[in-house]
C-alpha cells in the first residue's frame, strides 16, 4: 500500500514539474508587447499663424506718458514636436507687415514708416526661433520659453519672450511679451515738439496658430 502511494506521489510531482516547465517555456517564447507611443496632450505638427486673429502691439515710453501701436497683419508657421521626457518643442517663423503698423495718429504714423522703420525699404519685421514647454495635461494655459532672431530694418538680434500658451483641439493661442531696444536696431529715438521717446519698447504678441 505504501509503495502505491509513493508511486502516485512521484507521478503527481513529475506532472506538476512538467506543467510548470511548459508554462515557463511559453512565457519566455511569448513576444514582448511593444511600448505604446507617448500620448500627446497637445496637438502636433504644422500650424499656420492666422492673420486678423493674431496681432502685435508695441508700447514706447516717452517723457509725456508714451504711446502705443499695433497691427493684426501677422502670418507664419509653427511646427510642434515631442522633445525629451515630458517636454515639447516648437519651431516658429513669423512675419509682421511693418507697413500696417499704426499708432492712430496719421502724422506720427508717417514719420514712423518713413524715418524710424523705413518700411519702404524694409516692409516686414520677422522672427525665427524656438519655443520649449512642459504642458503637462494641457488642461489650462502653460508657460513656454521662446527664443530666436528678431529682424528689424535688416538688423538681427537675439530676443527672448515670456509666453503663456493655450492648447486646443487643433490650434494654439499664445500671448508673449518681450522688451526691445530701438538703439540695438539703429532706430533713432522719435521726437516731436516736447515729446522724446526712449528705450525699452515693450512688444506684446497674441498669436493664433491653427492646423490646416
Amino acid at each position: 500500500m505504501r509503495t502505491l502511494t509513493s508511486a502516485r506521489t512521484r507521478r503527481i510531482v513529475l506532472l506538476t514539474a512538467a506543467i510548470a516547465a511548459t508554462m515557463a517555456w511559453r512565457a519566455a517564447a511569448a513576444p514582448v508587447p511593444a511600448t505604446p507611443p507617448r500620448a500627446a496632450p497637445i496637438p502636433l505638427h504644422g500650424f499656420a499663424i492666422v492673420p486678423g486673429e493674431s496681432s502685435v502691439t508695441f508700447a514706447v515710453p516717452d517723457n509725456r506718458g508714451g504711446f502705443s501701436g499695433h497691427t493684426a497683419r501677422v502670418s507664419g508657421r509653427v511646427e510642434v514636436e515631442p522633445a525629451d521626457g515630458d517636454a515639447y518643442a516648437a519651431r516658429i517663423s513669423a512675419v509682421v507687415d511693418a507697413r500696417s503698423l499704426t499708432t492712430g495718429i496719421g502724422m506720427r504714423d508717417r514719420a514712423m514708416h518713413a524715418t524710424f522703420l523705413q518700411t519702404g525699404t524694409y516692409p516686414t519685421i520677422t522672427f525665427t526661433g524656438t519655443a520649449a514647454a512642459r504642458p503637462g495635461l494641457a488642461v489650462e494655459p502653460f508657460p513656454a520659453e521662446v527664443r530666436g532672431r528678431l529682424v528689424i530694418r535688416d538688423v538681427a538680434r537675439e530676443t527672448a519672450f515670456t509666453a503663456r500658451v493655450l492648447a486646443l483641439a487643433a490650434e494654439y493661442a499664445a500671448d508673449a511679451t518681450a522688451t526691445v531696444r530701438m538703439a540695438d536696431y539703429g532706430i533713432p529715438y522719435p521726437r516731436a515738439f516736447i515729446f522724446v521717446a526712449r528705450d525699452p519698447v515693450t512688444v506684446t504678441l497674441h498669436i493664433v496658430a491653427r492646423a490646416p
